[in-house]
């Protein structure tokens, strides 16, 4: 046998051989311990491979260098392979990439090698089933979790390995071990390939370790079921078995016939055969838990990675921690800063801003003054404040995340202007202590507020007043925690990070939060909740801490990609009368293309504004995301580190009329597509129809890229500026953050709105969500539209 089909027989590649130098790099010290194995103790059914493996590895060589001396192994893609098909290539991939094996893992690899090519002697073909190498290698892949405990396994021969491994595994099952779960898919291959265990006394075993309350369960072969192992933690005073949970959950699998017209009804109503399939569930119990600790189980490292986050964001947003003064603390503060004897006015005017603005002290000390409002610049330095007399407010730079695309001058016009940088309000004891140190002469306040050569004094003697603040007030304060207590103000309960960022944070934290990407606020709201959250933070001061003068400011701050409400109004007239004189035309082969993408673009853009859905191939793509009995859809448009992002959306009537409406249009279009083309019905439930000028008439899935090609006739916004506008919108018109972030997706970790324990109720979400995205759609006239049909 030749060494190119031994190395294909060993890893199993698949046909584009993507990556195949990082997997020979993974596979050749594996190759060198599978020769120094068979060198001890040769079986005859392992000559061929003794005499093969130094070609292998000669091989392994070759590819590595680059030198391809058999054509067959050179890459044609470098698209990563598929865990499922080919488990065994896909995790040598994975160990070339991240996953270092120790000494002993490494051996025991070998020996797992060694048994895939003697193959199980009794299966039909002679090979390993894949089921069998799919659970072997994805031990490998989290060889970090049975790592310990691994001296006792023997691994100079096949039959010492198998034997300690099996003796490993249940000493392990006596002590309840998780590890034992790890150990048993290796034990079973080398087993197998010894013919010591065989494929008929799976069953039985299985039997045996699921009486033990330690086995996995595996579905028969041949069997009609598809079966899924549920997991359910039983409480001390459960008296439920498990024996009677499978059989209360358990039932019969439909027939055949039944089966088939199931999977007729999915094709005709653009639905996926897999939300059809019947799928039977068995659950057994762990047994009594006895309170078992949390984060314990199989996936305790995915578990334990959302633990930690949770508890990095809980020591972040939840109040009365060590990072938030108390009432009491800044009480003493606010005393001594406000109240200073003329020594100290420069020092406790800093430290006053250090509160009030929540910058650095070394931010505050770069102060600059201005006598008149057109006098401050519209893009100062990052973090630097500006004080004006005229207006009596402060300005500085709003953190905003770098944005690579550069707006056209056109599309700028379709837009919101924003402007870089924010006016806050100058309150009452704040504009006392200026007038106090400046005096009330405006041709005063221009140039620095601390001149350049008294900074580091000013800097020394802020320093030594705060010492005193603590000594005399006996507080645990830090300059720091001052800084920082107007932006967990603004952020905790039920504030908006992504205002406290705006007004009281610093370029590190945009991270925290997605949605300061979408969000282009109004300045008069920022304004609103600055004093509110002021006067919270000294409620004992509240009728002091007012502006000093009316404050009135129609700017926006924020994203630059928030449409005008007028250009999505005149969108929405333009689309109308363009489908309507397409509607217009005799219906036939040449005209159903474009009447039916008119209507559907028109169909989507509604989406997006209803629901804020991304712009994502195929959205919405089956009919059954869509429940018209409780009036929600199931929206799915983002994967986050926890493999799923889903929520959940109230529909507004004007949406649910149009739905109806473009439910019977595509059942329309579906017939006369199979009547004037012969195509089948598509696939989802959108669908645009290719042209006339693109020679076959055929349906093309709803992408971007296609979204926008049939829009830019009619407007370049864009395509997920309703994104932009419905954040900015609801937020302006009072409705509670918490309830954004949960329509948005825009939530984080700790905060999920349909997590195990939130406290978000469907009812009260639906109830103050639907009237204002009614209000928001009629007034941009996004209203249903009949289509065909």
């Amino acid at each position: 046998m030749s060494p190119s089909v031994a190395l294909e027989r060993l890893i199993q590649p698949p046909e584009t051989r993507a990556q195949i130098q990082t997997v020979a790099t993974a596979f050749l010290p594996i190759a060198g311990r599978m020769s120094s194995i068979l060198e001890k103790k040769n079986h005859p059914s392992m000559d061929d491979l003794g005499k093969t493996l130094p070609g292998i590895i000669e091989l392994c060589r070759d590819i590595i260098d680059g030198v391809y001396v058999d054509e067959s192994w050179h890459p044609t893609s470098d698209e990563r392979p598929k865990i499922t098909p080919y488990p065994v290539y896909a995790a040598l991939l994975k160990m070339g990439d991240q996953v270092s094996l120790d000494s002993k893992h490494m051996s025991i690899l070998a020996h797992a090698f060694i048994a895939i090519w003697v193959g199980v002697p009794e299966a039909p073909d002679g090979k390993v089933p894949l089921s069998n190498l799919q659970k072997v290698f994805l031990e490998f892949r989290r060889a970090h979790l049975w790592m310990d405990s691994l001296e006792s396994v023997g691994t100079s021969e096949p039959e010492n390995c198998y034997t300690t491994l099996d003796q490993l595994e249940q000493r392990l099952r006596e002590r309840g071990e998780l590890r034992a779960g790890h150990l048993s898919p290796i034990r079973r291959l080398l087993g197998l390939s010894l013919q010591k265990e065989s494929l008929i006394e799976r069953r039985a075993r299985a039997e045996i370790e699921v009486s033990a309350g330690t086995g996995e369960y595996e579905n028969r072969a041949g069997s009609d079921f598809e079966m899924e192992r549920v997991h359910l933690d039983t409480e001390e005073n459960d008296e439920i078995d498990s024996a009677a949970l499978i059989e209360a959950l358990s039932f019969p699998t439909r027939t055949s016939v039944d089966q088939d017209k199931l999977f007729q009804t999915a094709e005709r109503n653009a639905l996926p055969s897999d939300d059809l399939v019947h799928r039977p569930i068995v659950a057994t119990s762990q047994g009594p838990s006895k309170h078992r600790k949390p984060w314990v189980g199989k996936n305790g490292v995915a578990r334990d990675r959302a633990k930690s986050d949770q508890l990095q964001r809980s020591n972040q947003t939840l109040p009365n921690r060590w990072e938030r003064p108390t009432e009491y603390e800044l009480y003493v503060y606010w005393k001594a800063v406000t109240e200073p004897v003329d020594a100290d006015l420069s020092a406790a005017l800093a430290l006053l801003l250090v509160l009030l603005t929540g910058r650095e002290l070394d931010l505050v000390l770069q102060t600059q003054l201005k006598s008149q409002l057109s006098d401050l610049p519209e893009r100062g330095d990052e973090g630097r404040i500006y004080i004006c007399h005229e207006s009596a407010i402060w300005q500085s730079a709003a953190p905003q995340p770098v944005r690579k695309t550069q707006l056209d001058a056109e599309l700028r016009h379709q837009l919101v202007q924003t402007v870089p940088s924010m006016r806050m309000p100058v309150v009452g004891p704040l504009w006392k202590l200026l007038e106090r140190y400046l005096g009330s002469d405006p041709t005063a306040w221009r140039g620095a507020l601390f001149k350049n050569h008294k900074e580091e004094s000013v800097a020394g003697q802020a320093v030594g007043l705060f010492e005193r603040i603590k000594k005399d007030g006996d507080v645990r304060l830090t300059l720091k925690r001052v800084q920082r207590a107007l932006f967990h103000r603004l952020s905790d309960g039920a504030g908006d990070m992504v205002q406290a960022i705006l007004i009281a944070g610093d370029h590190d934290e945009i991270s925290k939060h997605v949605g300061i990407n979408y969000y282009c606020t109004y300045e008069s709201d920022l304004q609103e909740n600055y004093l509110l959250a002021i006067s919270q933070l000294m409620p004992a001061f509240r009728d002091a801490l007012c502006s000093v003068a009316a404050v009135q400011s129609d700017r926006r701050i924020g994203s630059p990609y928030c449409p005008r409400s007028n250009v999505l109004s005149q969108l929405a007239t333009d689309l109308k009368t363009h489908f309507q004189a397409m509607l217009r035309q005799p219906i036939g082969k040449s005209t159903l293309p474009d009447i039916h993408n008119a209507y559907t673009l028109y169909t989507v853009l509604l989406l997006f504004l209803c629901t804020g859905y991304r712009s994502v191939q195929a959205p919405l793509s089956r009919i059954t995301d869509v429940d018209l009995n409780r009036r929600f859809a199931v929206i799915a448009d983002k994967e986050g580190d926890y493999w799923s992002h889903s929520r959940i959306v109230p529909l507004t009537e004007n949406f649910l009329s149009h739905w109806e409406y473009y439910l019977r249009h595509r059942h329309h279009v579906v017939r006369m597509v199979e009547t004037y083309l012969g195509e089948s019905a598509p696939d989802h439930v959108f669908f645009f129809l290719s042209t006339p000028t693109q020679r076959i008439t055929k349906p093309l899935p709803v992408t971007p890229d296609g979204i926008e090609d049939h829009l830019s006739p009619f407007s370049r916004l864009p395509l997920n500026v309703a994104r932009h506008l419905l954040r900015s919108e609801l937020i302006h018109r009072k409705v509670p953050v918490a309830l954004v972030d949960a329509l948005m997706g825009h939530w984080v970790a700790g905060r999920e709105p349909m997590g195990r324990f939130s406290t978000l109720s469907p009812i009260e979400y639906k109830k103050i969500l639907l009237p204002v995205l009614a209000e928001i759609q009629t007034e941009l006239g996004w209203t249903p539209l009949r289509g065909m049909g």
